[in-house]
């Protein structure tokens, strides 16, 4: 009976170990390292050395690839709330997730959090050319609802143009992870639909492609 009951509770700890969100930091004025420094040692690996990133390491990093940042405006100088690289039209149509071999999370850049959608690794299902020694998966998608008027009735056009915008997060991202010394690869071989269900994509939001992180020493 006290096996049983001790076997219930390390299952209900590690329920509550692996169910967690993730409170990031803020990140850092600086890096210490120079944007040209950043592209020349930035690297494209398909080998990593298995090793787990920090989380302010991490809080960088996505919040280089669809953070919020305030800038002055132009006519009135007053601060405002922007993202990390230009969207055409009023709302960000792109997205960002995580996905880890402890789970996967939805980037919420107005709180600052890695939202959990499952306590599991998905990442082999999301796509065949899953790096298992990664130190984790970065998902770019776009909402459909949310494209700009103009293109709204060619999703054919909307698709390129959130791929376009959300090729600017990735850009940030590979060089952040330079500055960090970590080293990324861009995939486009992702599974729609176990995409849609690992992440738990609402109706109107599609996968773009998958970014692998991690370090080669």
């Amino acid at each position: 009976m006290n096996k049983s009951i001790l076997a219930l509770c390390m299952a209900f700890g590690a329920t509550l170990l692996f169910s967690q969100d993730i409170s990031l930091s803020k990140p850092p004025a600086k890096l210490g390292v120079d944007l040209l420094d950043a592209i020349r040692t930035r690297v494209a690996a398909r080998t990593f050395v298995q090793r787990d990133v920090s989380v302010a390491d991490l809080s960088t990093i996505v919040w280089a690839g669809n953070g919020l940042k305030r800038t002055p405006d132009a006519v009135s100088s007053a601060s405002k709330a922007g993202g990390t690289y230009p969207v055409s039209g009023e709302v960000n149509y792109i997205n960002l997730y995580v996905l880890t071999a402890k789970g996967v999370y939805r980037y919420l850049p107005e709180s600052n959090l890695l939202k959990q959608l499952a306590a599991k690794d998905e990442r082999g299902s999301v796509t065949s050319e899953n790096i298992a020694t990664s130190a984790f998966m970065v998902l770019f998608t776009y909402d459909s609802a949310k494209l700009p008027v103009f293109v709204k009735g060619n999703p054919a056009a909307g698709k390129d143009m959130a791929m376009g915008t959300a090729s600017y997060g990735a850009e940030n991202i590979a060089l952040s992870a330079a500055a960090l010394k970590l080293a990324s690869i861009v995939m486009f071989n992702v599974n729609p639909a176990a995409v849609t269900e690992a992440a738990k994509l609402p109706k109107n939001e599609s996968p773009l492609f998958i970014m692998q992180l991690g370090y080669t020493q």
